[in-house]
This record gives structure tokens, sequence and C-alpha cells, in this order.
């Protein structure tokens, strides 16, 4: 009967040693196996931004169509002799009660 309870301890101790020692590890790659997901996520993401931006820096050096959108929608240039008509939406007055 000592042997097997002498045998049960050791057994228990070298469980709570390598749980010791491996569960902290363990948890220390979980955090960065995430955080190795969401850099590539943003990774991901950046790459598809920057082929966006690359496909527009094309679009405005060769289509002249795009360019002229471009122009008179973010600067608001007009063609000679063209008249512009601005559109103000009214916000609904509430009348007094």
């Amino acid at each position: 009967m000592t042997r097997h309870f002498y045998t049960i301890i050791l057994l228990i101790a070298v469980v709570i040693f390598l749980a010791a020692v491996y569960l902290p590890s363990y948890t220390r790659y979980q955090e960065l196996k995430r955080e190795d997901e969401k850099i590539a996520q943003t990774m991901q993401d950046l790459q598809a931004e920057n082929e966006q931006l690359r496909e527009e820096a094309r679009l405005l050096q060769t289509d002249v169509k795009y360019l002229e959108k471009v122009l008179r929608e973010e600067l608001g240039l007009v063609k000679p002799g063209e008249v512009v008509y601005k559109f103000v939406k009214e916000e609904k007055r509430k009348l007094p009660t």
C-alpha cells in the first residue's frame, strides 16, 4: 500500500509540475496566435486598399474621362461656359404648437 501511495503522489507531482510548466506557455502561444491572425487580416486589408489606390492612380494617368469625373466631383471644376446648379436640401421645420 505504501508503494502505491508514493507512486500516486509522484504521478500527481509530475502532473502538477508539467501543468505548471506547460499551461503558461500554451496560453502565451494562443495569445500570439490570435495576434498573428489579427495582423494577417490587417495586412490583407491594407494590400487590398493598396491595390485599389494603384488602380485609381493608373486610371488618373490613363483615363481622361475618369480624370474629368474626379476633377468635377472632388474639386468642383467646370468647363468654360458651363453653368453649375447646386441644390440645397432644406430641413423640415417643426411648427410651434
